[in-house]
């Protein structure tokens, strides 16, 4: 059952099998229990919609109950209920047969690297702004930070007072609630240079208070401290945040490789749900060079291109290959004939059609092994 690509692939490969195939593309609940009265070997729905899936589901088990299932389900809260609903249900996804192929691909040339460079790698990441109110916040808390010590030290080392007063008093300079006493005791031209320095901590202030308030009323999708940074080399940038887009994220971090992604559509769910796995997203067009170049495409290891859209996987590869020639490309393709026919003119990367390692492994599943 599906009326979908990957329907039309799961029929070609069970064909080709030798095993007969009824196709029913988008049935109806009494259409499919009167299909059913003969009862069939496998039974296997495939749809995008996991409500969909689940009643369909639910309907086979009930016209034909114990029929071995096949169940195209992505969401993890939804195939459990289906599992315990229909104990002999096999639940799978798109994501889940094409992930490991592609994680595969994107890992290729991983290098060996270790505990300690790994953590270098997570620290190199941090406090690194990537937009305007990001470089406010830092720029401004970290000019102020410098202004303090620069003021602190000065005091203690060069006037000689004790270092907690001399923090004490740039402290009061900088936040600009109090005078520098020790400025007021020493030279005229350390004076001048005091007052203009608190100028400078006023501006600073504002700009840092500024990126605070922007950081704090707006949704952010990539952070400045821990998981959810952008990595800064040896990544691997993944564009399309869809099933098979954050399957592949999920499982490349378990390899160790940080990821950033990047989805054009701010509204879609899976963009909520990988800020809650703690994976950093950019909204923005893949295909976009200057994009690529700050999410540092020149130093991954790799860029995966898996959107629905053979199209647009073709245009982010161009970018991309101009960003770095040498760059290890993977793309999702579809039934479209574009990426073929590119390919046939010049090198795109590697090209993996996720609708025929879906359907292979759906078929094995449904028949077993394929025999050698």
């Amino acid at each position: 059952m599906g009326d979908g690509d990957l329907a039309s692939e799961l029929v070609e490969q069970l064909r080709r099998r030798g095993a007969p195939c009824l196709r029913l593309r988008r049935p109806t609940d009494r259409e499919l229990a009167r299909t059913l009265r003969d009862v069939p070997r496998f039974v296997a729905i495939i749809s995008h919609d996991d409500i969909y899936a689940l009643r369909l589901a639910l309907v086979a088990e009930h016209a034909q109950p114990g029929v071995p299932l096949l169940v195209t389900i992505f969401d993890a809260t939804v195939a459990a209920q289906v599992v315990r609903t229909v104990p002999n249900c096999h639940v799978v996804s798109l994501a889940d047969a094409a992930a490991p192929v592609l994680t595969a691909d994107c890992t290729a040339s991983l290098p060996t690297t270790r505990a300690h460079q790994r953590l270098w790698s997570v620290a190199t990441s941090q406090l690194r702004p990537y937009d305007a109110s990001s470089r406010l916040l830092v720029y401004g808390v970290a000019g102020l930070a410098a202004i303090l010590g620069a003021e602190t030290f000065t005091n203690a080392l060069a006037f000689g007072h004790p270092l907690t007063a001399s923090f004490y008093d740039a402290a009061k300079a900088t936040a600009t609630v109090g005078p520098d006493t020790i400025a007021d005791e020493g030279p005229a031209g350390y004076a001048t240079a005091i007052g203009a320095l608190m100028l400078i901590s006023t501006a600073l202030t504002a700009a840092a208070t500024a990126g605070l308030i922007n950081r704090l009323t707006t949704r952010r999708l990539v952070a400045l401290v821990g998981r959810r940074t952008l990595p800064r080399r040896d990544h691997v940038i993944v564009v399309g945040l869809g099933q098979v887009g954050l399957r592949l994220c999920l499982m490349l971090r378990q390899r160790g490789v940080r990821v950033i992604a990047i989805e054009r559509d701010a509204a879609m769910a899976n963009v909520h749900l990988a800020k809650r796995l703690g994976i950093p997203v950019m909204i923005g067009d893949g295909s976009e060079r200057g994009l690529l170049t700050r999410l540092r495409a020149q130093r991954a290891l790799a860029l995966a291109s898996v959107t629905s859209d053979d199209h647009v996987n073709i245009a982010v590869s161009v970018a991309a290959l101009a960003t770095r020639p040498d760059l290890r490309v993977v793309l999702r393709a579809g039934d479209d004939d574009a990426v073929t026919e590119t390919r046939a003119l010049f090198p795109i990367g590697v090209v993996r059609d996720v609708n025929r390692l879906a359907a292979a492994r759906f078929a094995e599943i449904a028949l077993g092994p394929t025999p050698c």
